[in-house]
């Protein structure tokens, strides 16, 4: 196993930039007419990207879809409400430092056993944000309870990025080999849009490049069956923020969470549930508590 650490090898990503003003969805939408086109015209029934890449293609039925593990927050109301994070999913959290809090905690959560709302499983926490703090669990632990953390600890697989370029590189071409070696079943992505609003950066661009890795992701999640938090704790609402509207389009359950007495929360988007709002704990669940003593 590995310790939590810096996984600073983030190679700079390639120019992304394209001599013609169109969006990424449309450059997208030509490569796939262009893998039509080859497939009528060679009978191909194969799944196959426009560069000729082979592509895994995964079935599953849908009693495995139905009942499935599921990941818990450990939070009573918030789980109510969403109803567990299934494998295949992503998830996008914003609004107040509540989503940096939630995401760690999900990080210790992942490791317990299915019969805890957990998957048995590591953590790929990559910070966008340079926000992780690896001693908030460590903190809580030994002001709570006289043990030590380590073997939890050595779940979570940090990596931080610096430039949106970085960002996009790491989860366009490393994070799927990465999570097949790890066997990680959870991604948290902090601080996800930041980056990408670089004051010196062509807007249209950066915006492009946001798509690209968000669709990435998206890509990762179902094909490695992996659940993806998406957090960015310093945006509001608007809407008519391009990249909010982008990565509220492409994932699949929406939660804005807000400052102030009671951490009032908001469900915007969910595949079976209404908006609705509620209010979450800021403790650490008691599962968790029984995980750090060891029981």
């Amino acid at each position: 196993m590995q310790r939590v650490k810096d996984q600073n090898r983030i190679a700079s990503a390639p120019s992304t930039s394209r001599t013609r003003s169109a969006s990424s969805d449309t450059y997208a939408g030509e490569k796939m007419a262009a893998f039509m086109r080859n497939s009528e015209l060679h009978g191909e029934c194969s799944l196959k990207a426009a560069s000729g890449e082979q592509l895994p293609v995964r079935f599953c039925t849908v009693s495995e879809l139905q009942t499935g593990p599921h990941l818990f927050f450990g939070d009573g109301d918030l789980d109510q409400f969403i109803g567990g994070l299934s494998l295949g999913q992503v998830i996008f959290l914003y609004g107040s430092q509540q989503c940096l809090t939630l995401s760690e905690l999900l990080c210790l959560q992942v490791q317990l056993e299915p019969t805890r709302g957990g998957l048995n499983s590591k953590a790929i926490f990559i910070d966008g944000g340079n926000t992780f703090d690896p001693y908030f669990i460590a903190q809580y632990a030994a002001e709570k309870f006289p043990i030590c953390i380590d073997q939890a600890l050595d779940r979570i697989l940090v990596s931080r990025a610096f430039t949106c370029h970085q960002l996009t590189s790491f989860i366009t071409n490393i994070l799927p080999k990465e999570v097949q070696e790890r066997s990680a079943k959870l991604i948290i992505i902090s601080d996800m849009i930041e980056l990408y609003r670089d004051p010196d950066a062509n807007q249209i661009e950066s915006l492009d490049l946001f798509k690209i890795t968000t669709n990435s992701l998206i890509t990762t999640a179902r094909l490695e069956k992996v659940i993806v938090l998406a957090t960015s704790p310093h945006e509001k609402k608007s809407c008519s923020d391009p990249f909010l509207q982008a990565i509220k389009q492409r994932v699949d359950i929406v939660l804005r969470l807000e400052e102030g007495c009671g951490h009032k929360a908001l469900l915007e988007k969910h595949p079976t549930r209404q908006e609705e709002e509620f209010t979450i704990k800021t403790t650490v669940p008691k599962v968790l508590e029984e995980f750090l003593i060891g029981d």
